[in-house]
Formats: C-alpha cells, structure tokens, sequence
C-alpha cells in the first residue's frame, strides 16, 4: 500500500494530529503577535501623553550671564543628530535648532508696569516660518530695533496688538521691540508647538495673583538682537521622536543610549531630558507583562504539545496490530518508524505552515523566537507519531490484555524519575524566589520552566496517591448493588498506567487558575490602590480653599458627607526624644467626621487634649519616638504618637513619611485658621461639575480674602480638580500595557478551557477501544445503554476531580510563589495584597468539568458506533 492510500485509510487519525500540529503552530505566532502589537501602541500612547520637556532630546547650552549666541546654531543640527547613539538617529521624527532669550516681562510702550507683568521669551525657531500662518501684519524683519510676531490668542493675553512697540525687561538687562504681526498655527498638532503653548504661573508673591507666560517668534537677526539687549541669547537643539517608529522590544536600548547621551553629550552642552526614567519605567511594566505572558504561553503550548503527543500515542494505539503483523513479516523496527514518517510528512507540515500563515495574518510584531517556535512544533509533530509507532513496534502484540494487580506497581526507574521532576520543580521555584528575573535573559528560562513543571509535579503527585482512596471505593462499591460503580472506580484507578491525559489537564487547568488567580489578585490590589488614593466616593484638589469650604460642598444636592482636609508636604517634625529636625507630610481633617480608616484615637479626639493624638508611619515613628511638634502653616502643634500604620488614606500606596492630625482636637487659634487643600466627598449622583465650581468658588473667595480685590476664575492658579474613585480605578486599567494584561487574562483562560476539553477527549479516544470490547461483553450480560454512559462517567469523574484538585492548587499557589518574580506590584500603583480567586473563576472550573464530562459523553457514543460494539464478540473484530 503506498503511503497515500494509507493516508487515506487513516485521514482521520492524521487529520488529528495535523489540526493539533497547525493549532500550536498558530498558538506560537498568534496570540504573541497581537499582544505584541498591543504592548508597542501601548509604549506609543504613553510617550504621546509626555510633556515636550519629557519626550524630546534637548542639548542646551550652558547658561552665562551676559553670554549672547551668534544665533548660527543649526548649522550644528544634522551633525549633532549623526552624532546620537544607536538607535536614536533612525528614531528621530523631527529636529529643530532654536536661539531663545531668557524670560521677561512685557509691558507696551506707555503703559505703567503692574507689580506682577507678563512674560514672555523671545525665540527663533528653525521650522517656524513654514509653521505660521499670518492673520495680522507680517512676518518679522529685524533691523536696529528686534521685530517680533505673536500667536493670535497670546497677543489678546498680553494686551499687544500689530504696531505696538513693547519694553521687555529681564534680570540683566532689557530692550524694546515692535510686534510685526500676528499668526495663527497652520497645523495645531504639529510637534514644533508643544513648548510653545499660552501658559498661566503665579507671581513671585501669591497675593498679586496671576500672569500669563507666552512665546514670541522672531527672526535670526531679531534674536541677537534681543539677546543681546537682555544679556542672554541660549542655544538649543531639540529631537523629538517619532513614537511610531518604536516598538517594545527596543526601549532597553533606547534607554541606554539616551543615557549615554547625557555622559557624552556634544561639546557646551547638556541633555535636558527624562525620556529614559519614561521608557525605563515602560520597560519594567513591559517586563512584567512578558513575564506573565510566558508563564501563559509556556503552559498553553506545553498542553498543546502534550495533546499532540496523545493524539500520536492514539494513533499508534488504533495501528497496534498493523505494526505486529509488519514485524512478524520481519520489518524491523526503524521500518515502521519510516512507514510512519512518510504518512505524517504527507499532512502534518503542510498543517504546521497553514497555522503559522494563520498567525502571520494576525496584526503585531513578530517574536524573535517565533521561527525557532515554529520548527521545534513541527518537529514535534512530524516526529511524534513515528517515534510512538518505533516504540509500539518493539512490543508487538494482535489483542488486548489484562493487566494485573502487579502491573499497576511502577517500576523503580519510574518512580526515581517522578521523584526527580517533583525536586526539580521544587528547586526552579526555589530558585526562581531566590534569583528573581534575569533582567538580561530577555524572557527567563526560568520562568517559562518553573510553572510547567510544577503543574507535571502536582499531576506525578496526583497520580501517586489517587489511586489509593480509589481502590478503597471500589472495594466499597463491590459491596453495593449493580458492578457500574464498581467497575468505573476499578478503571479509573489504573489512570498511573496512563499518565499522559491528566498531565495534560493538570497543565491546562493550572495555567487557566494561575490565569484567573492573577486577574483577582490584581484587580484586589487595585481596588485597595484606589481606596488609598481617593478615600471618599470623590476627592476635591485644589490650592487653597475657605475654613467653610465643606459645609458648602456638603450643601449641594445628593452629597451626604464633605470633609476639607489639609495636606502638607513640607511639616516640619522635631521628635521630643530627638533634636533631628525631619520634613514630612502632614494630614490635617476632621477625623470625626471623615468616615475615613482611621483608629478611635483620631476619631474620638476631643478639643482641649494637649498633646494631640496623631498617627505616623512606621520610619517617622522610628524617627521621633513617642510624640513630638509639628509645624503646619506656620505654627506648632505638640502631639503624641497614638498609632503606626504603613498607609493613609488619601496619600497612595507610595506614601513612606506621613503624620495624620484630627483637626477637631487641635488648638487652632481663630485668627490663623487651617485652609484645606482637599475635599472628601461622599454621595451617590452628585453633580461633579457643580462640586469643582462649588470648590472653585471657595478658592477664589480665599484669594479675594487674601489681596482685598475680585478674583475672576481665570486667574486661579490651581484650578480644582474632581477624582471619583470609580475614574481612578479605571484610570489603573488604561495604561500602556494594560490592554496586553487584559488580553494575556482573558486569552490564557479561553486556550486553557479548550485544550482541556480536548485533553478530555483524547482521553476518551484512548481508552476507546478497550471499553468497547468490555462494553460489549457486559451487554450480553444484560448491561443497558444508560448504565454503559455511566460507566464511563465512574471513569472519567475521578480523572477530571483529581485535574480540577491539583491543576487548581498548582494554579491558585503560582501566584504566591512567583509573584515577587512577575513584579505585579507595577499593575497595581505599589499595592501588594494576597493571592485571591474571584468565585466566579471556580464556577467556571467547575462548568469546564461539567461540559468536559458531556463532551466526553458524546464522543464517546460516537465511538461506540464506529466500532460496531455488537459485532465485536461475534466477529472477534478489533475494529479501528
């Protein structure tokens, strides 16, 4: 028979293992693919929301008082950008050379100066004259006196129009100017714009309010000229990358290079610059995220590899007889080896290449491994078959036997063997807690080891001592009426003779509950982030607001609670056991109101106590010892240390050094009351923008208090701020790599759910033939239809209880034992809870069992009726 027609004979058992070879082959390029993809549009997104100051390469020149520039500094623009180190020169989306003056104050000629004037910088800019467009005026051409033009909106703030001569006066000196014209952008979005913008300070002293700060475009000789008058022309040149151009597995590079950058920047100058604090930030969450994806990868594809591996054992099962007769006609071994190959090779690569080009389809960028992934799946699955047929081949037999008692005793090889993957599990989770991540090894070895082989560890486990209760209830069962229990219980505890199917599942079902461990663990985490940075339903913040400032909030419709709450950064502390002198941040609220997670210290605290109770962190308390004095705005206040607590509501996870004051028993004098910076609002439905204009409203009464003149809402310096804490948590699930997270969560818990349903039913296929001949013997004896479905449920039920049990605990400890590796606190805003398992992720393992069972069910009729079981004892066939 050539190998075609036997191809044919056999289509469905290679058409198996092809559909499992071209299903691992697309698990190896697909999901990596688009979680790729994902990560480097999350990296992209995240360099996006940086500031210009943060996500542009700037080489400045060193400031010297009274030093002008020639103004002549892009000539140096393309050589400085050569110069950059790999792989920064091909990254670059735009350069710009610009000469800028130091900030001063605007003030038109004729107009007597305030005590607060605007200011402005003078700039030329390379790039700017194609940038403009000119609504008013011209474009500026210097002569003796420097020209200079002005964005539509910013003249307006500054009270400029076309014409008009200003006075711009600087720290060292001063000159005039004339506005030539005025212009609007041509392409709002264009990068040239993000460090130009309008902007809003506060005055050297508070109480003058505010002043606008603006740029003003000029030309190559109005900038040496107005440098010149101010005593300060710098030189910049500023790089922006093109985030598009960037992808994840670059940011360690990048990183490095920026950094060697600022070592080695061109001569005169320095790098301004945090784009690698940025991306070396991005590429610990990257870290992290990859690290989990290789735990659910490597789980996944070891679970495919083992049903491709059973689906090779099932077909050397079915060809057991062809393969004795082969060698009863004197084939030798490597003979039905190479029977085999040449069958296997016919459909399965072609099945590999299909599901990899499946892959390839899939939006994202490739992984470096992808290839060598690749390879080593169709290795595995052209070769299984061929080496399970050679082992097959080496033990010829025509029938079925009985296995004895003795049988099910393992031999002393095998049991060194399960006793060397339990230790060796053991030891790569040791190692792996000890070690942490090699940070150099791109996906760590280690990692990607010790998950799979805890999960074998646990099924070797399993498969030791389930055999044991098993025995014990069938002997049981014998007792009883009917042999249905008796003889399911009997098989299922020969399952260490077959080993194969629940290793698969143990895997399967533990990368699933790792899965859905990490997904509970980390949305807890997050849930307690949220609860520490906004600890009311809506936090308020502004810069100062009125004493009454809750007492308005709290009159507004649907809020049943505010509190105003002072949160001080710099407070001085000086421990009454210490003459050290500490800076901290101080929380001053009305504890008794607040609602908040505090001791009974704080919250029952009366007027008239001296010292105050109050409530420290652990290295402040280290610090000053039992009590001590605190300066809040100015004023001391004697307190003593009630209580000692990691976190505080309202400061985050990140908060180390704090001191937490009820307000209610503090001896505040009327004349210098607490001004709140915070507000606490509890309520359900209230109108957020009606809060921050409520919150705004106080602010500027507290200014207007403060300067004796109106204050309108644009001249707040600090605009309030609403944070719900509902926003805050879904804020922590919008980052860069969240959308990665989210896809690993839900991909890994899908993959696992149905290759344990195939696990399921190959092991069902497996055992196929041998229960259909004893099927067959016990419906002469009058064994019904019903009572042969459950009989395979006696079987399977202890299978899939004993996989739920140890895949569910390997999976559920994972997190545990490996989690400080993962680095998950970076998901999570710093916030380090417990191993969790959210309910509805065990419902759902025990729905997958349910269904497995079902599915098992069916197959297993479907079997039933290609064997023919009632043709069995009267033909003595052996069906395939």
């Amino acid at each position: 028979m050539t190998p075609l027609r036997r191809v044919r004979a056999f289509a469905g058992q290679l058409a198996l293992l092809a559909v499992l070879g071209a299903l691992t082959a697309f698990l190896v390029s697909g999901p990596a693919r688009l979680a790729n993809g994902r990560t480097d549009a999350g990296l992209r997104g995240d360099i996006g929301k940086l500031e210009a100051s943060s996500r542009d390469l700037t080489f400045q020149t060193a400031s010297r008082i009274g030093e002008v520039s020639g103004g002549y500094g892009d000539r140096e623009l393309e050589s400085y950008r050569r110069g950059l180190p790999a792989p920064l020169g091909e990254l670059i989306g735009g350069a710009w050379y610009i000469a800028e003056t130091p900030q001063s104050s605007i003030v038109p000629a004729g107009v007597t100066p305030g005590v607060c004037p605007d200011v402005v910088t003078v700039r030329w800019q390379t790039g700017a004259d194609r940038a403009v467009t000119i609504v008013a005026g011209r474009a500026a051409r210097s002569g003796d006196l420097p020209e200079v033009i002005a964005e539509r909106d910013a003249a307006a703030a500054l009270g400029v129009r076309v014409g008009d001569r200003v006075h711009l006066t600087a720290r060292y000196g001063q000159t005039d100017a004339r506005v030539a014209g005025l212009f609007t952008r041509a392409d709002p979005g264009d990068p040239i714009w993000a460090d130009q913008a309008l902007t809003v300070g506060a005055c050297p002293d508070p109480r003058e309010g505010i002043r606008d700060q603006a740029v003003l475009l000029t030309d190559r000789a109005g900038a040496v000229r107005a440098g010149t008058g101010l005593a300060g022309l710098s030189d910049r040149w500023r790089y922006r990358l093109a985030e598009d151009r960037i992808t994840a597995d670059r940011v360690a590079a990048l990183t490095r290079a920026v950094a060697l950058a600022r070592r080695e920047p061109p001569e005169r100058t320095s790098l301004q610059s945090s784009l690698d604090n940025t991306l070396a930030g991005f590429d610990a969450q990257v870290r992290a995220v990859r690290a989990l994806l290789a735990v659910v990868q490597a789980g996944i594809l070891a679970t495919a590899a083992g049903l491709i591996l059973l689906a090779a054992r099932l077909m050397t099962d079915r060809r057991r007889t062809e393969f004795a007769l082969l060698r009863a006609r004197g084939g030798a071994v490597r003979t039905v080896a190479g029977r085999t190959l040449r069958e296997t090779l016919i459909a399965v690569p072609a099945a590999v290449a299909a599901g990899w080009l499946a892959g390839v389809l899939v939006p994202g960028r490739p992984d470096e491994v992808e290839p060598l992934l690749v390879a080593a799946v169709a290795l595995l699955a052209v070769l299984a078959a061929p080496v399970c047929a050679a082992l097959a081949a080496r033990r010829p037999a025509f029938s079925g036997h009985r296995l004895d008692a003795s049988a099910l005793r393992p031999s002393a090889r095998r049991l060194t063997a399960e006793a060397f993957l339990v230790v060796l599990a053991a030891g790569a989770i040791y190692l792996l807690r000890r070690r942490g991540l090699d940070a150099g090894a791109g996906v760590d070895p280690y990692l990607i080891g010790a998950p799979v082989l805890l999960a074998l560890a646990a099924s070797v486990v399993a498969l030791r001592v389930v055999p044991f209760p098993l025995r014990r209830a069938g002997k049981l069962a014998a007792r009883a009426r009917g042999a249905t229990a008796f003889l399911g219980l009997s098989a299922a505890a020969r399952a260490p003779l077959h080993p194969g199917p629940l290793a698969v599942l143990v895997v399967a079902i533990a990368t699933g509950l790792f899965t859905g461990a990490v997904t509970s663990t980390v949305d807890a985490a997050r849930d307690r982030a949220a609860q520490l940075a906004v600890p009311a339903d809506a936090m308020v913040a502004g810069y100062r607001f009125t004493p009454d400032i809750a007492q308005r909030v709290a009159a507004l419709p649907h809020v049943d609670r505010a509190v105003a709450a002072l949160f001080y950064p710099g407070a001085s502390v000086r421990g009454d056991s210490s003459a050290t002198l500490t800076q901290t941040q101080a929380v001053v609220l009305d504890a008794g109101v607040a609602g908040l997670d505090l001791p009974a210290a704080l919250t029952g605290a009366r007027p008239g106590g001296d010292p105050v109770p109050a409530v420290v962190s652990p290295r402040l308390a280290r610090q000053i010892g039992a009590g001590g004095t605190v300066e809040v705005l100015g004023r001391p206040y004697r307190f003593t240390v009630a209580e000692v607590r990691d976190t505080m509501p309202g400061l985050g996870a990140g908060a180390r050094d704090f001191l937490v004051l009820p307000q209610q028993a503090m001896p505040v004098p009327d004349f210098a009351p607490i001004l709140p910076n915070r507000i606490l609002v509890d309520g359900s439905g209230f109108d957020i923008d009606q809060v921050r204009a409520t919150a705004d409203a106080g602010q500027r009464a507290q200014l207007q208090a403060l300067t004796g003149t109106p204050v309108e809402q644009s001249q707040l310096a600090a605009p309030a701020t609403v944070t719900t804490r509902a926003a805050y948590r879904a804020g922590l699930e919008q980052r860069g790599v969240d959308g990665v997270l989210s896809f690993t969560f839900t991909a890994g818990m899908i993959a696992s759910a149905a290759l344990a349903l195939t696990a399921v039913v190959l092991a069902v296929l497996t055992g196929a033939p041998s229960r259909g001949r004893t099927l067959s013997r016990l419906r002469t004896m009058g064994l019904s239809p019903a009572q042969g479905r459950r009989l395979l449920v006696f079987e399977l039920v202890p299978l899939i209880t004993v996989a739920v049990l140890a895949g569910g605990v390997a999976g559920f400890v994972l997190p545990a034992l490996i989690g400080a590796a993962l680095g998950l606190s970076g998901f999570t805003a710093g916030v380090t809870v417990g191993t969790s398992l959210d309910p509805w992720f065990a419902g759902g393992v025990l729905a997958v069992a349910v269904v497995a069972v079902v599915a098992a069910l069916v197959v297993e009729n479907v079997a039933n009726r290609r064997l023919r079981l009632g043709t069995v004892l009267r033909l003595g066939e052996e069906q395939s």
